[in-house]
């Protein structure tokens, strides 16, 4: 299905622990919404007749809550962002009219023309988040090339990016490291160094040990 012609989705990061989202379904369209939100520390409230039982067990880990009855205008209240993953059209009809009145903004599984905003394929390492879009067009194709992307991060990646934002703190909080001379030569001498090779071979410390040293020959 394609997409208004007016719609252009514009790329952002929020922080979603400020704003609580409510998926409207319990199958498996929306246990994917979910597993994508707790990837991101969001407290999401799940209201569907029927739930799966992957969404009853992180329900009873009480890693979500359930409202175990079918969709209704009232229940927005609580939410600024609703996601619908249903299999009724007229469902994802009513929600979007009533999230427009309320002000809500609304993601319908694959209805981008529904969509005041959608999701982009994500490929997570820790702090490292790549995703990829094709504007709601051709998710599919979104998804390979996530795929692909998946297999150039490794999950050591995770420990890199924890590296360079800890590198990063120390060169920004330190005022010999003030001139952008110094500043340049140091972000270079970062990428300088094969730190897949240090953690695999040598570990996280042995890696956090040659970061300090570099830093003081500078």
């Amino acid at each position: 299905m394609k997409k208004n012609a007016n719609s252009v989705f514009f790329p952002i990061l929020i922080n979603l622990r400020k704003y609580p989202c409510l998926v409207i379904g319990g199958g498996n369209v929306a246990l994917r919404k979910v597993t994508t939100l707790l990837n991101f520390k969001t407290k999401v409230t799940v209201i569907a007749p029927n739930i799966c039982k992957p969404l009853k067990d992180l329900s009873k880990k009480n890693k979500i809550k359930i409202i175990k009855k079918s969709y209704q205008k009232d229940l927005l209240k609580n939410f600024e962002i609703v996601f619908c993953a249903t299999d009724n059209p007229q469902t994802n009809q009513t929600v979007s009219k009533d999230c427009k009145k309320e002000n809500k903004l609304l993601n319908v599984a694959d209805v981008p023309e529904l969509c005041d905003f959608i999701l982009p394929a994500v490929v997570k390492r820790g702090d490292l988040t790549i995703s990829v879009s094709s504007q709601g067009r051709a998710p599919f194709f979104a998804k390979e090339i996530k795929n692909k992307v998946d297999h150039i991060f490794p999950s050591y990646y995770e420990d890199i990016i924890d590296l360079a934002g800890n590198f990063r703190s120390i060169i920004l909080s330190n005022k010999k490291y003030n001139s952008p001379t110094i500043k340049e030569k140091a972000f270079e001498k970062f990428f300088m160094i094969d730190w897949k090779k240090v953690l695999k071979n040598e570990g996280k410390k042995k890696a956090n040990e040659y970061m300090s040293n570099f830093l003081k020959e500078l």
